[in-house]
């Protein structure tokens, strides 16, 4: 919404848009002192001041006054920047916040001089129109003067235009221009490996951001050359250049972690941002703020195939790479598959990890991207090092949004130098893949102990310490369990001890509830102590909760 940046980056117009089509709001006229005022709408696919054609259809609006006084009038606009309904007065430098200094070369937009008799119309004023912003209000108000040269006149609200939609707060307290899309929304950040993120078409990663209203199921959109806030300023229509990549609903605490998939095709090179939210509605409350570059693929592999008649049996396409960090890939295509080019990346960006654990550092996703139409199911295998862990192989279907473990066979390559192991699975669709260990499905801690409340326990009671792994998984899920007490200026990493259970009950899982109770005995030592409970499970991963012994 900040004209300041926006008119004065905006890019040069295109062919110039035909002129809107524009009637007048149903009930929004009203005559105050002499002036008759409304306000007029019409629907475009042409952004005000730029001429940008949209995705969509966007409601534009503009305010028609007619001076009918023999006086010369002022007219100004306001709208609510960071509070809903506090207007603030754009034709003052002081209305802009923390942006007053800049603001102030652009403030004459905000104002209209109307002779007697004249009108907005006839003057020129708003021929292109405002964009609408969602759940924005725009209000008209009378000026006693000119507000020139350090004037500040007295404002009469005439006529206000409350935009439907979900409204989205700008913050004017820092006057930032080279941070401008920090003004608005929240920050979308892609989650990536060491280095920052590798984002080329095909890829298929994650973006997180916080502070949003809970519960809401937002769209994720990418589009090129496009800036968040200059965006949110044009009405937060969608350029036709935009395209979706992904959906997600808001957690309850108002966190939102989002998977996304970036289509195959796109422009190299070139500024891409990403922007959450309702394109129906043009709400979008969160939006990557940085620019990020898509760039050629590291590491690429691909091969053209051929088309594969029924009755010709599956092609093989050796998709390894031997450049540093590359996975081996082998991908066995059945009859019936068309023509096309396949293609295998190696990145440490990637999906969030959910149900494995991945055991290279950084982590190396396998992203596999075919223009060919499978006649069936395609065979994955991405090598690993026989002499480490066992992997599972995973594959990420964007479709459900889930990671599926896959693993149908393992062989080794005894003619490789050295010998190489594969993992192997069966899947209709690509990209990304992942050799990884699967671990539980970890939930918990359940009461007596507490995730959000702080726990407060007395020494040498018994505590038992309950949690589900999704089923049952046997009984040697607990690799091992300790009280790491905290540390001292003498015992700066704390103390670490192996716990016991009480009465030797072990550990034992309850089917009807789906739950596994460890029953931990603490010590009368512990008076006035605090620290950690570590439960080591069986699939390498570790959990813990906070504890405070009483006196």
């Amino acid at each position: 919404m900040l004209a300041v940046t926006a008119l004065a980056a905006a890019p040069a117009f295109a062919d110039e848009p035909p002129p809107p089509d524009w009637t007048t709001i149903p009930g929004s006229t009203a005559t105050v002192g002499g002036l008759t005022v409304s306000w007029q709408s019409a629907s475009s696919v042409f952004a005000p001041w730029e001429g940008v054609e949209m995705l969509d259809e966007m409601l534009v609006v503009k305010p028609e006054v007619i001076n009918s006084t023999a006086a010369t009038v002022y007219v100004g606009y306001g709208t609510d920047f960071t509070t809903q309904g506090s207007i603030d007065p754009l034709w003052l430098p002081s209305g802009w916040g923390a942006f007053s200094d800049v603001a102030d070369g652009i403030t004459d937009l905000f104002w209209d001089e109307l002779a007697p008799g004249e009108s907005l119309e006839t003057a020129g004023g708003w021929s292109n129109g405002m964009p609408t912003w969602s759940g924005h209000t725009i209000t008209l108000f009378n000026l006693s003067e000119q507000p020139i040269d350090g004037a500040t006149p007295t404002a009469s609200p005439i006529l206000s235009f409350t935009t439907p939609g979900r409204f989205v707060p700008f913050d004017l307290s820092s006057g930032d221009l080279g941070q401008v899309s920090q003004t608005v929304g929240e920050r979308l950040t892609v989650v990536s490996g060491e280095g920052g993120p590798d984002l080329f078409s095909g890829l298929a990663g994650t973006v997180t951001a916080s502070g949003l209203p809970a519960g809401e199921q937002l769209e994720l959109w990418i589009a090129p050359n496009l800036n968040y806030a200059y965006f949110q300023i044009l009405g937060g229509a969608l350029p036709v250049s935009a395209q979706k990549v992904g959906t997600k609903t808001v957690a309850g605490d108002g966190t939102l972690t989002a998977n996304f998939a970036l289509p195959l095709g796109l422009e190299t090179d070139v500024s891409y941002q990403m922007v959450a939210g309702v394109r129906g509605e043009r709400y979008w409350p969160a939006g990557t703020w940085d620019d990020f570059v898509i760039r050629e693929a590291p590491n690429l592999t691909e091969a053209v195939t051929p088309e594969l008649p029924v009755g010709s049996g599956p092609q093989q396409v050796d998709l390894t790479d031997d450049a540093p960090g590359a996975v081996p890939v082998l991908v066995d295509l059945p009859e019936g598959t068309t023509a096309g080019t396949t293609s295998a990346v190696s990145s440490a960006t990637g999906p969030i990890p959910a149900g494995f654990r991945i055991t290279t550092d950084p982590p190396v996703y396998v992203h596999i991207n075919s223009t060919a139409t499978l006649g069936g199911e395609a065979e994955v295998c991405l090598g690993y090092d026989p002499l480490g862990e066992t992997p599972s192989l995973f594959h990420y279907e964007s479709a459900t949004d889930t990671w599926d473990d896959i693993t149908e066979r393992y062989f080794v390559d005894v003619d490789a130098e050295p010998d190489r192991a594969y993992v192997c699975g069966l899947t209709s669709t690509f990209s990304p893949f992942i050799a990884a260990i699967p671990t539980f499905d970890f939930d918990g801690f359940f009461s007596p102990v507490s995730m959000d409340a702080a726990n407060i326990a007395k020494p040498g009671q018994a505590i038992p310490v309950k949690f589900s792994l999704g089923g049952d998984q046997g009984l040697d899920v607990v690799e091992s369990a300790r009280f790491v007490i905290e540390g001292t200026d003498s015992t700066p990493e704390g103390e670490l001890i192996p716990t016991t259970t009480a009465g030797g009950s072990g550990l034992n899982y309850h089917a009807g509830s789906d739950t596994y109770t460890y029953v931990w005995k603490t010590s009368k030592s512990w008076s006035l102590k605090t620290g950690q409970f570590l439960l080591e499970m069986s699939d390498g991963t570790t959990h813990e909760f906070d504890v405070t012994f009483k006196k």
